[in-house]
């Protein structure tokens, strides 16, 4: 069988408010980290598509999706062990991040350089981060 599209397609997207960033903390390949919201994009959905609902599922938050940020092309995931297509979104959306109780992530605002000194953020994570700040100026 031929795959169709890239390896494991993820979306992630950075909400930025009062100058933080809103953060997931949750265990992922049995490590605890802290990356961007988002996820999986599912068969029929395009990318941003998936980036709302990731938002909605994982913190009852609609945002809408401003501009890509940064598109790495498949890399090798050290936490899951394999490979992975991430495309990380700038994101505008109001309201306060609420998780239901099946979700396993915890939402937070963070100070940008508090998440990245963390040592917990994977580096495509990192320089999207940047780059929205950039941006933000």
């Amino acid at each position: 069988m031929t795959q169709r599209g890239p390896a494991n397609l993820r979306v992630y997207g950075v909400l930025l408010r009062g100058g933080r960033v809103l953060i997931a903390a949750e265990e992922v390949g049995g490590r605890d980290v802290l990356k961007l919201p988002g996820g999986a994009v599912e068969a029929g959905e395009t990318p941003e598509q998936a980036l709302r609902r990731e938002f909605m599922e994982e913190g009852s938050l609609n945002i809408e999706p401003t501009c890509l940020l940064h598109a790495p092309g498949t890399l090798y995931s050290h936490w899951i062990h394999g490979p992975y297509t991430p495309m990380y979104y700038a994101v505008d959306g109001g309201g306060e991040p609420v998780t239901p109780a099946d979700e396993p992530v915890e939402l937070l605002f963070m100070w940008p350089d508090e998440a990245v000194a963390s040592g917990r953020m994977a580096r495509p994570e990192i320089v999207a981060l940047e780059r929205a700040l950039a941006a933000a100026l």
